[in-house]
């Protein structure tokens, strides 16, 4: 009987010193998210943030092994120090909460029921803070119920007490305006937005490691038996795809690639933009074609079989050949016009794209692996390689660079573009652009005119734009 006192009382400190550690972590997310991600033009402070999550996580986490899931949140954080383009930030912090959702997820055939069930768990922990204070203080406990009814009450009765009193004396009723409309001018609703925020986002946070501690007993899925497609069907059907991709894979060739001359007076850059979506539509669909085609014949052997993998093969080197031509048509369009934004997210895409396909290759001949996730992979890496890389640097380039060539008129694209362009639009102030190029400076100092420094808002791109811009004014 005493060995069991003992080891109860032992297993009562252990989770009261685990709630404790939540509680602080919970508080401690709070505070950090109000402090340093939630300020206007946030930069060095959110890596910070995230280093210090990194930090807490390892204290409270229970299965510390999953914190290698934490990279990709570190890494999307650089994005607020390394560039100004904020196309991203409210992107980022919808992806580092499905991140956070992988980190505690278990990856098994139910990663995205898990996944899903994971990242909306925190919302039922909400309650645990004020039930374990309760807990703690059980003899309080109905004091404490019975204050806050008291407070319900009369909090009503007083508002009602105080309008009457108003309407009834004037003196009166003037000395609670004013009151009233000084405590308003006190109020930094703001402040208030802020807190606000930081408490739902510590509250999210102390949900999540708070669900990772819970008991998941998740009953074991029967495995089903996979069902088998007609292979009669499905080589037919793959057959006719494939002839009219082999025909349009001649035309690609004779007229796009070979650069031979176009037929009905088009000129290239014309024929380069008709068509790419279409072709990029396409290429999903034909992906979906074969990963379903691949599904259902997995299990299959014998000549049609083999013939159902061997159609796959040469549908995805089609797709390969569409990839290659949405590819070359973009670079045309990108010749004549110049890079931009959307144009810049394609190629990247497409290039990802290309390496998805290399990994379809593999899975038709190996469909002993999910696919899925290696595309999900693959889909996670463009998007933490786009917020690393200064895309508004590059876009400003190939604008300048044409501009400098005299094969652009205008560089009116690239003044839109955020301070990381700025290396770029200073090669303009020695030439006819100078006036706009100035403006440009100008306006990029004007966005920090009216906001305090503080360490917080530290960017490189912005202290780079504002070095140039002080620069080119001494040189003046």
């Amino acid at each position: 009987m005493i060995g069991e006192s003992k080891t109860y009382a032992t297993k009562l400190t252990l989770e009261n010193r685990t709630k404790i550690k939540l509680l602080i972590y919970g508080m401690l997310s709070a505070a950090g998210f109000s402090y340093l991600v939630l300020p206007e033009y946030a930069g060095i402070s959110v890596p910070v943030f995230a280093v210090l999550q990194l930090i807490c996580l390892w204290f409270v986490v229970p299965d510390k092994k999953r914190l290698w899931r934490y990279i990709p949140i570190f890494i999307l954080s650089l994005n607020a120090v390394l560039s100004e383009n904020n196309i991203w930030r409210g992107w980022n912090l919808l992806v580092s909460i499905f991140l956070y959702g992988f980190m505690f997820s278990d990856l098994n055939g139910r990663f995205f029921p898990n996944l899903f069930g994971t990242t909306i768990a925190p919302f039922r922990h909400f309650s645990k803070p004020f039930r374990w204070i309760i807990e703690a203080n059980k003899q309080k406990a109905p004091v404490i119920k019975r204050v806050l009814a008291a407070l319900c009450i009369t909090v009503p009765v007083l508002i009602l007490l105080l309008v009457l009193l108003s309407s009834a004396d004037m003196v009166f009723g003037t000395g609670i305006s004013n009151f009233t409309q000084k405590a308003f001018h006190s109020i930094s609703f703001y402040a208030v937005w802020k807190i606000a925020l930081g408490l739902l986002a510590g509250f999210y946070l102390f949900g999540m490691v708070c669900h990772s501690y819970s008991e998941r007993n998740m009953a074991a899925l029967s495995a089903k038996p996979a069902k088998q497609g007609d292979t009669l069907i499905l080589n037919i059907l793959l057959f006719a795809i494939a002839a009219v991709y082999t025909i349009f894979a001649v035309v690609q060739f004779r007229y796009l690639f070979a650069e031979q001359t176009l037929p009905y007076g088009l000129t290239y850059t014309e024929y380069a933009r008709k068509g790419f979506f279409e072709l990029l539509f396409l290429t999903g669909i034909n992906i979906f074609i074969i990963l379903l085609t691949v599904h259902f014949t997995k299990h299959k052997t014998g000549p049609a079989a083999k013939t159902i993998r061997a159609l796959c093969v040469y549908l995805c080197a089609m797709t390969l050949v569409l990839l290659a031509s949405s590819f070359y048509r973009m670079w045309l369009y990108n010749e004549d016009d110049g890079l931009t934004r959307l144009r810049f997210l394609v190629f990247g895409f497409l290039i990802f794209e290309g390496v998805g396909l290399l990994a379809t290759f593999y899975y038709i001949i190996k469909p002993k692996f999910d696919i899925i996730a290696v595309y999900l992979g693959i889909g996670l890496a463009y998007y933490l390689v786009l917020n690393l890389v200064p895309m508004d640097y590059f876009v400003a380039k190939s604008q300048v660079d044409m501009y400098l060539e005299g094969r652009r008129k205008g560089v009116e694209y690239a003044l839109t573009l955020s301070s990381d362009a700025a290396p770029q639009i200073a090669r303009l102030i020695h030439t006819d652009a100078k006036e706009q190029a100035e403006t440009y400076f100008e306006r990029q100092n004007k966005r920090y005119a009216h906001l305090p420094k503080r360490w917080q808002r530290f960017n490189f791109s912005s202290e780079a734009c504002r070095k140039i811009g002080l620069n080119n004014r001494t040189e003046q």
